[in-house]
Parts: structure tokens; sequence; C-alpha cells
């Protein structure tokens, strides 16, 4: 039975524990504004502290303990899309109600502390107690409509906030599923230009793509991966490619240890790797060089601890027939996908360090 009570609290766009400090909070500053009116106008007997924020209190939490029923209230309204006057009528008369009740208890209590605090206990049904139980409920009815415009704004934010987060979700897998048959066509592009000249090399590379196809239907729900997980998939994509120019291509890892379990957005650096292999590697001669960092340090950017992420890569300046660096898809899909990540907080930069050096960088906020 308590149980289901309290259940009816978890549903509240509010914690309760926010709504009692609320309503507390409320119960001091009309304390002062009484006690402020009291010194404004010179009244004759002294200020009672505890009689007018006992009451006080009581008005306010007996909110906090009705808040269920407002919520009831404020739902009967929500998503209306055209003027119902019979709508309007019940929810009118359920605020009137509850207003009346809210009254009703309070004043039942008031006149307990009264009694307790002076001897004297009011007649319920008597004049003055009806005239107070009517502006009583009137301001009792306004308190009401403010908690219910609350919880309207608490939960159109909610809404609104899942919205955003269906939406960015959705514009990412988007992203993610241009980036998907643009890496599968220059892969399946490479073992076809392989067949006919080393049918095994082409077999193993078929092999190590399924490998890589399995890495990628295993992640594809996730959003955010571990630097170990994209990492281990740039090893299996690097180690494709090596059985095609294993003679022309020495890869270098540098990887801290600490930066393994920080989360990154899925396949962020892929695009990387595969344009330092597609042009630093493919039209070098031979003794082309991949450099892999990935590190934590201290960002200037940022001004906070950050995740680096750099890739380097050689580049022969006599190939200007090749296409230059950075005009793919995978370079302008990092940058959306980084900007519906982190907004501005993060760090892009690709260009040449010199004639024959190429080098790509992405700083990260720490993500654990």
């Amino acid at each position: 039975m308590i149980k289901s009570f309290f259940s009816y609290y978890k549903n509240l766009p509010i914690s309760i524990k926010q709504i009692v400090l609320a309503a507390l909070f409320v119960s001091l500053f009309f304390t002062l504004k009484g006690y402020t009116n009291h010194l404004i106008n010179q009244y004759n007997y002294p200020f009672s502290w505890v009689l007018t924020s006992l009451k006080l209190i009581i008005t306010y939490l007996l909110w906090a303990i009705l808040t269920p029923l407002a919520y009831f209230l404020t739902q009967t309204i929500q998503g209306y899309v055209k003027f119902n006057i019979i709508k309007v009528f019940k929810f009118l008369l359920g605020c009137i109600l509850l207003s009346l009740v809210h009254q009703l208890i309070t004043s039942r209590l008031d006149d307990i502390i009264n009694y307790i605090n002076s001897g004297y206990l009011k007649t319920f049904f008597g004049r003055n107690s009806m005239v107070v139980l009517v502006i009583g409920s009137f301001s009792s009815f306004i308190e009401l409509l403010v908690i219910i415009a609350v919880f309207l704004a608490f939960d159109y934010q909610k809404k609104f906030i899942k919205n955003q987060k269906a939406l960015i979700s959705a514009q990412l897998n988007a992203l993610r599923m241009q980036l998907h048959p643009h890496f599968l066509f220059n892969t399946l592009h490479s073992i076809a230009s392989m067949i006919d000249i080393d049918t095994k090399k082409a077999q193993k590379m078929l092999t190590k793509l399924g490998a890589l196809l399995r890495s990628m239907l295993e992640y594809d729900a996730e959003q955010m991966v571990t630097v170990q997980d994209e990492l281990n998939f740039i090893k299996d994509y690097l180690d494709l490619e090596q059985v095609r120019y294993q003679d022309r291509v020495t890869i270098n890892y540098s990887v801290s240890q600490e930066v393994m379990p920080l989360k990154i957005p899925n396949m962020i650096f892929q695009p990387l790797v595969e344009n330092a292999v597609k042009y630093g590697i493919i039209p070098t001669v031979d003794n082309g060089e991949i450099i892999i960092i990935i590190k934590q340090e201290h960002s200037q950017a940022l001004q906070e601890d950050a995740l680096i992420m750099q890739i380097s890569n050689t580049y022969n300046p006599s190939n200007n027939h090749i296409k230059p660096v950075g005009t793919g898809v995978g370079l302008v899909n990092i940058k959306k996908r980084l900007q519906k990540f982190y907004q501005n907080r993060f760090l892009f930069e690709s260009d040449f360090v010199t004639p024959e050096l190429y080098q790509a960088k992405i700083v990260l906020p720490i993500i654990k």
C-alpha cells in the first residue's frame, strides 16, 4: 500500500525532494514577507515566528503531498490540438475541487494550531470560517495554477530534449550509414585490383574484410565506443591494407594505456587512417610510413585535459595528379559528426607539416 502510494511521486517531472525543498523555500520567503509587513505597519502585538512559519510550512508542504493530483490535472490539458470546452471545463472543475480540498485541510490544521496556541477553536461552519474558506480557496487556486504551469514547463523541456536527442541520433546514424558504403567501396576496390595480381592475397584480404564487417556489426548500434575498440578496428583495417602494400608501408603506434577506456564516437578515426593509406601510401613507391599517436594531455584550445588522436603519413609530392587529401566523404563526415557530438568543444586539424608529411589531428574532451 505504501509502495503504491509513493509510486505516484516517481512519475512527477520534478523529484519529491526538490518539491519539498521548494515548498520550504517559499514558506521561508512568505514568512520573511510577513515579518517585513509587520514592521512596516508597526502592529501593536509581537510577531510570532513559530506560528507564522508553521502555518505557511503546512500550507506549502500540503501542496507537496498533493502534487500527484496536480500533475494528473496537468496531464489532462497536455497535447490539446483544438480548443475543447468540455475538457477545459473538466480541468477547471478539477482545479477548483483540489483547491477546496487543499484549503479545507489547511484551514482545519490552522484552527488546531490556533487552538493549541490560544485555547480557542473556531466553529467549522461559522461565518468567519466560510469567508476564510472562500478567500483561501481562491489563493489555493492561483497556487495550483502556478504548480501546473511549472509541471508543464518541465514536461515540455524534457520532451524537447528527448526529441533533440532523437534527432541528433538519427542524423548521426545517417552520417554513419553514409560512411560505411564509402569504406566498403574503397576496400572492395582494393580487393578487386588484387585478384588478378595475387589471388592468395585477395583471398586473405576477403577473410580480413569479413572480420572487419563482423566488428562493424557488433558496434553498429553504439554511438560511442572505447578508444580500445576503435584502435582494434583500425589495426584490423591496416592489417588488411598491409596484405596489399606490405613492402611499401611501415606502421608505428604510440598509444597511451590510460586512454584505452575513454569514449569516442564510433569510427571517428578510421577515415583518417583510410586517407593516410589512400593518399599517402598508394602513391608511394617504397618506404611509406604511417604514425598513429593517441594520448591524453592538457589542451590550450579546450582549456582542459583532452584526448589527442593524431595520424601522420608520408606523402610523395611528385604525384600531383593524385586527388588532394581532404576532399572526400571521410573528412567532411568527421567534422559533421564531431559537431553533433561536441558542438564547439573539439579541435580538428588536417594539413601538410612539410611537403612530404601530412598530419591530421583530433582533440576531444575526456569522456570516461
